[in-house]
């Protein structure tokens, strides 16, 4: 068996944001992770990566509630964390995309993103309909801060368009946009850079660091591409069927010799 390695960032002491503690989550007979610990520090980004099938989105579930592991504990801003749902999970300020992309495709941009301020809405169906007082006063704001994600974005062109009409990067883009409309104090990001081209993704690069260093928001993120992970994150953690194999910054976790196997594939006899 490889043993994880964990190395904590260096210098002045980081409140931790969230912290997973010997997590195990079962389908039937098949384990999908396994005794797995880590913390996410409040301001970082943290990166989970593992090859195919290691668990990784699984994780992403669990964070956000929608698995419910059988064994371990979650706490998120130093409280214990029960069962948690998705929504009661986004209106603690954790906020997500998908590896498929998950968007209304025959909505516009702007209404794409100002669905992700429904949380934020504090005023009844009767209130909405009626659109006056206070109810008004709500819409208008909730819509500047969805411009303001857009200008931030740099998607004003394709504001008023149908995002299904939009190319590949682009509604990732939008996805990202939604997460950030919630103002999350945890955002996770499962591969935003799927299935993008080396300019796409310079930019979606760029925007990950502008919203972590701008807005100050924590970040989980999954990504394969490995230049990508070690040049944006601030620690690693690695996984393999389920287990945590490694854990600390990108140096220490490039020259760990059983992440450089797990990819490699190479199996070891006890």
């Amino acid at each position: 068996m490889i043993e994880a390695e964990s190395a904590p960032i260096q210098g002045e002491h980081k409140e931790v944001l969230l912290d997973i503690a010997e997590v195990s989550l079962a389908f039937g007979g098949v384990q999908a992770l396994s005794d797995v610990s880590f913390d996410i520090y409040k301001g970082e980004i943290r990166a989970i990566i593992g090859p195919n099938g290691a668990g990784k989105s699984s994780m992403l579930n669990v964070i956000n509630g929608f698995y419910h592991p059988q064994k371990g504990t979650i706490k998120y801003k130093e409280e214990v964390r029960k069962k948690m749902s998705p929504h009661k999970a986004a209106s603690q300020g954790i906020s997500r995309t998908f590896q498929n992309i998950a968007l209304f495709k025959g909505m516009t941009t702007l209404d794409n993103i100002m669905t992700g301020r429904i949380l934020k809405m504090r005023r009844g169906l009767l209130w909405q309909a009626l659109y006056w007082g206070p109810a008004r006063n709500e819409e208008i704001i909730n819509r500047e801060i969805a411009e303001q994600v857009i200008d931030f974005l740099e998607i004003e062109a394709i504001r008023k368009t149908p995002v299904g009409k939009l190319p590949y990067g682009l509604q990732k883009r939008v996805e990202l946009g939604r997460a950030l409309a919630a103002k999350p104090d945890l955002l996770l990001l499962d591969e935003p850079m799927a299935g993008m081209n080396v300019e796409e993704k310079e930019d979606m690069c760029r925007f990950i660091i502008d919203v972590n260093e701008e807005f100050g928001t924590t970040i989980a993120l999954i990504e394969h591409d490995m230049g990508v992970v070690m040049d944006l994150s601030d620690r690693v953690v690695v996984l393999n069927y389920g287990r945590k194999i490694a854990d600390g910054t990108p140096d220490q976790v490039r020259a760990n010799q059983g992440v450089i196997d797990a990819y490699l594939g190479v199996s070891h006899s006890n």
